[in-house]
């Protein structure tokens, strides 16, 4: 489900599974824009049971935001199986997010915070401390997925290649890693740096020239796609002929693929720098630091 070119409502950009609205917590798990087809039981607000085919939207650790024809009541809850792995999970409905020509789409989390119901291996937010972008990685021997921290070097071959050479924990040996595709009965129409600010200096050490298309995500200007001048772990840097203002919070997915399993992580707008030449501005982000939170607004 593109939204190119369409101004997004906040809730839509930040609100999914596991996350409360009305707490305004820390996100708990990176969210990856991932259509599944799952299978969705309970009794809806009406007090009709039933058991619909529908899709997920987006899918983290802990929940997702899911697309279902039914009107459902916040903190409900329903069975949730998902057709690639064959598992099923409880979960309860968090609150709804937005609806539209017959469609609600709502938050949903797990009661059980151990179930891995989407066969996808993600690692500790911690860790994206070592990255420069994010991306669904599956092997191509076992089809296991994981969720991946690319550093400066992966980045660089994964562009340049599309896919990396890395060990499956599965395989236990080293294996042919590609970018996760999308369920075959599913066409796809839709974390934080370190828990310590970075200084400038910091940045710079890691900084990496590398052309990679990126998504930036805003509740001004929705979605638009770029091309990375440059990434480090802290932040990238792009242009664009949009007007971004410093101290904006958006999300960027890095790198990003139109109707892929995108990962969209917070950042900030540290700087704008307008060219008089061609009157595109050049910007710098930064990812929000783990212990600043990404709450919902």
């Amino acid at each position: 489900m593109s939204t190119e070119g369409k101004k997004l409502p906040l809730s839509s950009i930040e609100h999914d599974g596991g996350e409360r609205v009305a707490s305004a917590p820390v996100r708990r798990s990176d969210r990856i824009s991932l259509e599944l087809p799952i299978q969705v039981a309970g009794t809806d607000a009406f007090g009709q049971d039933f058991t619909d085919d529908c899709r997920t939207i987006v899918v983290s650790r802990y929940g997702a935001k899911i697309a279902l024809s039914r009107d459902l009541v916040p903190d409900q809850e329903v069975n949730v199986t998902c057709s690639s792995t064959g598992k099923s999970a409880d979960a309860r409905i968090v609150g709804l997010i937005s609806s539209g020509d017959g469609t609600w789409h709502y938050g949903i989390e797990f009661l059980d915070p151990e179930i891995n119901l989407w066969g996808i291996d993600f690692p500790p937010l911690s860790e994206s401390e070592k990255g420069v972008g994010r991306v669904l990685l599956e092997c191509q021997h076992c089809h296991a997925r994981e969720l991946v921290y690319l550093s400066e070097f992966e980045a660089e071959v994964f562009e340049a290649n599309g896919c990396l050479s890395r060990r499956c924990k599965r395989c236990t040996e080293a294996t042919l890693w590609k970018r996760a595709r999308p369920e075959a009965s599913g066409e796809v129409p839709d974390s934080s740096s370190s828990a310590r600010l970075r200084t400038e200096n910091e940045r710079q050490r890691v900084r990496v020239s590398l052309k990679m298309a990126a998504c930036i995500r805003s509740r001004q200007y929705g979605e638009e796609v770029v091309t990375t001048e440059n990434v480090s772990r802290g932040g990238l840097r792009f242009r664009s002929a949009k007007r971004y203002a410093v101290g904006w919070e958006i999300e960027v997915a890095v790198p990003y693929s139109p109707g892929g399993s995108n990962i969209f992580a917070p950042a900030r707008v540290e700087n704008a720098v307008t060219s008089a030449a061609d009157g595109l501005t050049a910007y710098g982000l930064s990812y929000i630091p783990i212990h600043k939170g990404w709450p919902i607004r």
